[in-house]
């Protein structure tokens, strides 16, 4: 299963939820804003330095990005490279949509740059101020071998920014997917587990 996070980086809570993994020994994907990069550049670079993956969840976290045409939406998905590369040593391979809404022009300009557009299959909630309850038995209980869930470690797009929740929920996810038989890993690891058949591309309406 994959863990990802989006709308970061978004201290403290990102901070702490790079504690959590870190002392369960476990890895996630971080789908980073360019803006939020640029503002939190220390934090930024604090996931890449503790072995995270990073991908790309645009520069503004628009809503009218599905809106734009293919040049207008590359020059944000430029912007935000650029953002992520200053942090950086390698570019990113992976893009989430913000709210997961793609449009053709989307996906044609991810492809010319060889980006991978990653959605979820299991939606943690986290986005709409559940409790850390709440967030866990969500997450648990969609949990299946291949998994990608998503989860917040900011709120863009109107959402909170308090993701206390999220971090007091991850000790708890973690725990109980170890013994069930999961293994926390990246998305680009569990793409190579499953042969690099893609990441599941799901239509879902959340804050993320």
């Amino acid at each position: 299963m994959a863990l990802t996070f989006d709308d970061g980086p978004n201290p403290p809570y990102t901070d702490r939820i790079l504690d959590t993994l870190r002392a369960h020994d476990a890895k996630a994907t971080f789908f980073v804003a360019g803006e939020q990069a640029e503002a939190h550049a220390d934090t930024a670079r604090r996931v890449v330095e503790a072995g995270m993956e990073v991908g790309s969840h645009s520069y503004t976290h628009s809503h009218d990005l599905p809106e734009m045409s293919e040049e207008s939406f590359a020059r944000d998905l430029a912007r935000a490279e650029q953002a992520l590369s200053a942090v950086s040593a390698a570019r990113p391979r992976l893009y989430r949509a913000p709210y997961g809404d793609t449009s053709e022009a989307m996906l044609r300009a991810l492809r010319d740059r060889s980006y991978l557009s990653v959605g979820w299959d299991v939606d943690s909630m986290d986005w709409s101020d559940a409790i850390a309850d709440d967030i866990v038995r969500n997450v648990i209980d969609g949990a299946h071998p291949g998994a990608i869930v998503l989860m917040h470690d900011g709120g863009l797009g109107g959402g909170n920014t308090d993701r206390s929740a999220t971090a007091a929920a991850l000790p708890r996810i973690l725990e109980e997917l170890r013994r069930d038989g999961y293994e926390p890993v990246t998305v680009g690891e569990l793409l190579g587990a499953h042969g690099g058949d893609g990441a599941p591309e799901v239509r879902a309406c959340s804050a993320s």
